[in-house]
């Protein structure tokens, strides 16, 4: 139970828990979130420092626009779990695995006096948001944004990075792997690399088809040739399937059963699954090319193509300008 008179002495909004930069760059995707920290000085009826931990004044903290007071929403959101995007315009430590889910954002100690409360911020649309506190405690409620205390920090969300096709890349990855007469697996990997560096694909979907959760081992089909005529007579048909963006292996079914092989090899590169076999097809043939969109490490969205190129047995990575929207 809490002293009525426990009190807030001061409210500050940072970037980190030092006063270095008050002022940080986004992508406007949606998706790249910045962190942001209120620090919740509290104090008793004497003047002495008390935690505020478990107080219920801390369900109603919420970040808010400096100018208006209004709460962050719309073209601006905010949550309390984190992602794996990157947070840093350099890139930073990219995450290739889940995030742990979080059930508070607290990140300061229960018993220090200063409570430290973390919140992600993302924007959809290019614009300046200057952001501050805000909180109900005793009737009252107290701002960060002049009234009372004043403490805040800018948000500067610009557009996401456009990239040319000659970016991004299809290749073979490891030896086609022989699994019978005229039968076999082989591996390709989509990566894009620009600004001197490879920048991680984390993630993809599609218009056409309903993805697994994120801990299925199903691969999906994305390409059919239909059947080929061959040396000697012989018909060859080869399949496409994309991989999941997570765990060491992937299943599909071929046309002898399901198949096992190993996928995500080069971390931050999308598996694309070649089999080809000898039988008929076992499928309707793809009349177009599969469109996707894939998921850059910092939230950002662009959108290919992968078609099947019959006379060489390959396949063949370009644009899309169709717009995406993901199944569920």
């Amino acid at each position: 139970m809490f002293d009525e008179q426990v009190g807030i002495s001061r409210i500050e909004v940072k970037l980190d828990t030092t006063n270095h930069g008050q002022h940080k760059v986004l992508y406007a995707n949606g998706r790249m979130q910045v962190r942001v920290l209120v620090l919740l000085h509290g104090i008793d009826n004497n003047g002495d420092g008390v935690s505020l931990h478990g107080h219920p004044a801390l369900q109603s903290l919420r970040l808010i626009a400096y100018n208006g007071a209004r709460p962050l929403e719309g073209e601006w959101s905010v949550a309390i779990q984190e992602n794996r995007y990157a947070h840093e315009m350099s890139g930073g430590a990219t995450r290739l695995t889940e995030v742990p889910r979080v059930i508070d954002n607290r990140i300061s100690n229960a018993a220090d006096p200063v409570q430290i409360l973390q919140f992600w911020v993302s924007a959809s649309r290019p614009g300046i948001m200057e952001v501050a506190a805000e909180i109900s405690l005793n009737g009252a409620v107290l701002r960060s944004n002049g009234v009372g205390f004043d403490s805040s920090v800018t948000l500067e969300a610009i557009p996401p990075k456009e990239y040319s096709s000659s970016s991004f890349s299809l290749s073979k990855y490891d030896k086609k792997q022989n699994r019978g007469l005229y039968e076999w697996v082989q591996h390709y990997h989509i990566g894009l690399r620009a600004d001197g560096r490879q920048v991680h694909l984390l993630d993809w979907y599609s218009s056409e088809v309903k993805l697994d959760p994120y801990d299925s081992e199903d691969a999906v089909q994305v390409y059919v040739s239909g059947n080929i005529p061959g040396e000697q007579g012989s018909r060859k048909t080869f399949y496409g399937y994309m991989a999941p963006i997570y765990g060491p292996q992937a299943t599909f079914r071929s046309p002898h059963g399901y198949v096992t092989v190993p996928i995500n090899k080069v971390p931050g590169q999308l598996t694309l699954v070649q089999y080809v076999s000898a039988d008929p097809q076992a499928a309707r043939e793809s009349d177009s090319a599969f469109e996707f969109a894939v998921i850059d490490e910092f939230g950002s969205e662009h959108r290919l193509s992968i078609d099947g190129d019959k006379k060489q047995l390959t396949f063949i990575l370009d644009q899309s300008k169709r717009s995406m929207k993901r199944l569920v």
